[in-house]
């Protein structure tokens, strides 16, 4: 499972899991979502955009299990 994670104020949270690494750099995501995090190893580094807020991007990670 590949998780998408984001932080916040210092906080991670998970905001999107697939079984396969759909991630992208700009692609949109919901970033108010909160998932349950299982993070062991690191895949990459990306920028994406979340829904809602016009013009922001964001550092996320990925990470898989």
């Amino acid at each position: 499972m590949y998780y998408l994670v984001v932080k916040n104020l210092g906080v991670e949270k998970c905001i999107d899991m697939n079984e396969e690494d759909i991630y992208t750099k700009n692609s949109f995501y919901n970033c108010q979502q909160a998932l349950t995090l299982v993070k062991k190893e690191f895949v990459k580094k990306i920028k994406i955009s979340c829904t809602g807020l016009p013009g922001s991007v964001i550092n996320a990670k990925v990470y898989k299990d």
